[in-house]
């Protein structure tokens, strides 16, 4: 899995893959022109085969034309990199740059320029005989590229949406959501708020140490699992996905008997990185809303609704968060003995990360607040008691923290009913 991940961040697979292709297309074609088509018994059709010179010039124009298109892409995608980053966050580019339809655009006209420049390079009087196909291949792959030219600047126009982008976004959290409730939903598995007790004694215990520093990126429970259960010795995963580890961090303590030897190489099942992901981390997609949300609230920006769009989207995805709400993931043996102890988010540590800044940079804006006490009502009526009183708590925070000089009364009135609103959601919890 540590690298799959490394592959599906790496841009460049793509472009290498398709230009792969183009070199093998170009021996394929060479070879055919060379060995196959001189030995045919009938001739081929006139718009299959041209002539030597013809087919260098057009290999030629070609050429140069899809080193121009790859050009202009390659600059069309700096230019929405660049608005990525000034108009939404820093930490949404990885959407863009990682999408595959993006780099296949990129791989599409590199692979075309390579096939016409190497079949220009292979094509001498002395080796070719007659007629040749190469560059009516190479005019139906400029056709093609152009059709993918059209399809990119279509794409481009979508993902500048602010919109689509916030749509994809949440996506992707709901995607790494439905993935953790199928870990947390595993037979083996159990989720709880208590801190679980040691119920075997051990004689040893090892702490491990990260040995680069970095988010943690990536953990391999399963693996972790099945040495703790082999070894009947219980491991404590002690970071949550996503924090940063020093080299002084201890990421692993492992209690097991004497007679076990703990392998250095248990280290590597967790992976750290210079930058953090959305797989395995739902708190770091929902960030990545919030950054989206803070960027339009600020004064260069301006944009309020937007925020309350992002207030909406995040909205739906706590609420789908929220159908788990433990603290603790044991992982357990067939005699029930926890084996593997990691941790996840509480619902206050989620509500906090995402609420506290897009209330504190709103809280001069009434809509924000409006809409802010109306996703907690709809958090509230689509969950369990224990997330309705973390919503009690924080509808008081969020209000106590709102700029009470800028409501004038038909503010007030507004934001009354939705506090009543709220309230009748929260009725029956105490």
């Amino acid at each position: 899995m540590k690298y799959l991940l490394k592959i599906k961040d790496s841009i460049w697979v793509t472009p290498v893959f398709y230009c792969s292709l183009s070199v093998i297309l170009a021996l394929i074609v060479v070879y055919t022109d060379i060995n196959v088509i001189p030995r045919l018994d009938f001739e081929l059709p006139f718009f299959l085969a041209t002539e030597l010179d013809l087919a260098k010039e057009i290999l030629g124009s070609i050429s140069g034309a899809l080193l121009t298109m790859t050009t202009i892409t390659f600059s069309t995608i700096m230019v929405v990199l660049t608005t990525y980053s000034s108009q939404f966050s820093p930490r949404v580019l990885t959407n863009f740059v990682n999408d595959r339809r993006t780099m296949r655009v990129l791989g599409v006209f590199m692979g075309g320029f390579l096939y016409s420049i190497l079949s220009l390079a292979f094509m001498q009087q002395a080796t070719f005989e007659g007629e040749v196909i190469s560059a009516i291949v190479a005019v139906l792959l400029a056709v093609l590229c152009l059709f993918f030219f059209a399809y990119f600047i279509h794409f481009v126009a979508s993902s500048i949406q602010v919109s689509n982008l916030i749509d994809s976004l949440v996506d992707d959290v709901k995607d790494e959501i439905d993935r953790e409730g199928d870990r947390l939903d595993q037979e083996h598995v159990s989720v709880t708020n208590l801190k679980p007790e040691i119920v075997e004694e051990y004689e040893d215990t090892t702490v491990i140490s990260a040995e680069s520093f970095g988010f943690i990126q990536l953990i391999d429970y399963d693996d972790l699992f099945q040495w703790a259960k082999k070894n009947e010795a219980v491991i404590h995963v002690t970071p949550l996905i996503g924090e940063f580890a020093t080299t002084s961090t201890e990421v692993l303590t492992i209690h097991h008997g004497k007679d076990v030897e703990v392998p250095d190489s248990l280290i590597d099942n967790i992976t750290i990185g210079r930058e953090q992901n959305v797989y395995q981390d739902v708190d770091y997609g929902l960030h990545k809303i919030v950054d989206v949300a803070l960027r339009a609230l600020s004064p260069g920006i301006n944009d309020p609704n937007t925020a309350v769009q992002c207030i909406h989207y995040l909205t739906e995805a706590l609420i789908k968060s929220f159908k788990y709400t433990g603290t603790y993931i044991i992982y357990n043996d067939e005699r029930h003995f926890g084996r593997l102890i990691t941790r996840r988010s509480s619902v206050e540590e989620k509500l906090y990360n995402v609420l506290s800044q897009i209330s504190f940079y709103g809280r001069q804006d009434v809509v924000v607040l409006e809409t802010l006490l109306e996703s907690m009502e709809n958090i509230a009526i689509n969950s369990t008691d224990d997330v309705k009183q973390e919503i009690r708590t924080f509808s008081h925070y969020i209000y106590g923290r709102f700029d009470k000089d800028v409501i004038q009364e038909i503010d007030e009135q507004f934001i009354n009913k939705r506090k009543m609103q709220l309230d009748e959601a929260l009725a029956n919890v105490h």
